[in-house]
């Protein structure tokens, strides 16, 4: 069975309990997110970082291990301490990240630690740029895009911005996005990210995007309410609109809809037009609608059956 190799941070998100200074900490991390979105749904999915052997990386391993993730790959080294992002949510259910970073060990992950062996044919490799400023866990993803390429693995990758992390080098993060695009099957980018990157948050943006990744299939451009946007390398589009719900907290959307996709492209391939990632991207749409309807990240993704269910709601089918 193809399995999905998730590699970057898995962290603990702080979130905020009412008005005041109360916090409880809760899994979170974009590929850990999306690996628990994937394991929820029923794929083979196995998380490829390091976390800590204190408190919080003992309390993200059992988590985890709850959802369903494959840990087997997953390193625990007792020289690092566990990352913290704090969230404060808006009145609208955006949230923004604060970081607490000293020797995480999520950024410690070295390329040694990535064995050739780990990679198949017809798997698949998601990571996102949050693990792109300059580590050792930077090198061990460029490590892994390499070996994936070379097996035949499908690789994703998400833009996922979050410019507090490269202390504003804003070029050093779009150099950053250049590289590791360049590897990519798949690309993930939302329309802000777009607009960051290239200027356009349409077809344009999109047409940049290919040239960055020239093995890229397929770009998918979400749009938060308003939707998502599948573009493929002739630019043909399939646009889908934004499955309603009331936003409850946003946080883990977008890891939701990457998971949601890359469930569909581990058994069906990756689709070769916007059109053929139709089925998909309405999956997606569905799943992100009852995640954002639920508090936290990885505790609201959707099993299949809330999925399916949600899509018979919504377009009165299950495809």
């Amino acid at each position: 069975m193809p399995k999905l190799i998730c590699m970057g941070d898995c962290i603990a998100d702080m979130l905020p309990e009412g008005s005041g200074l109360t916090y409880t900490a809760k899994m979170g991390g974009a590929p850990a997110n999306v690996c628990v979105a994937a394991a929820k749904l029923g794929a083979r999915a196995c998380f490829l970082g390091k976390l800590a052997a204190d408190a919080f990386g003992r309390f993200l391993l059992s988590e985890l291990k709850s959802y369903g993730v494959d840990t087997s790959l997953t390193v625990v080294d007792g020289s690092c301490k566990t990352g913290l992002a704090f969230v404060t949510l808006s009145e609208s259910g955006d949230r923004e990240f604060s970081f607490y970073r000293d020797k995480p060990a999520d950024a410690s992950l070295s390329p040694d630690e990535v064995k050739e062996e780990m990679f198949e044919a017809g798997d698949a490799l998601h990571f996102c740029s949050i693990s792109l400023p300059p580590s050792p866990t930077r090198d061990a993803i460029k490590k892994a895009a390499e070996i994936a390429r070379k097996k035949g693995a499908t690789v994703s990758f998400d833009v996922n911005l979050r410019l507090n992390l490269w202390g504003g080098d804003e070029e050093g993060l779009r150099a950053a996005i250049r590289e590791f695009a360049a590897y990519a099957d798949i690309v993930k980018v939302s329309d802000d990210e777009l607009i960051f990157l290239t200027g356009d948050s349409d077809e344009k943006g999109a047409r940049a995007m290919f040239e960055a990744a020239p093995h890229a299939k397929i770009v998918f451009v979400t749009r938060g309410a308003e939707g998502a946007t599948a573009f493929d390398r002739s630019l043909g589009r399939y646009d889908c609109p934004a499955v309603p719900a009331k936003a409850v907290d946003t946080t883990g959307a977008g890891d939701c809809f990457a998971g949601s996709v890359l469930f569909r492209f581990l058994s069906e391939g990756v689709p070769a037009s916007a059109e053929e990632a139709a089925d998909a991207v309405r999956f997606a749409s569905a799943a992100c609608a009852y995640a954002i309807s639920e508090k936290g990240a990885a505790a609201a993704m959707p099993t299949l059956g809330q999925v399916l269910e949600k899509m018979e709601e919504t377009y009165g089918d299950r495809s």
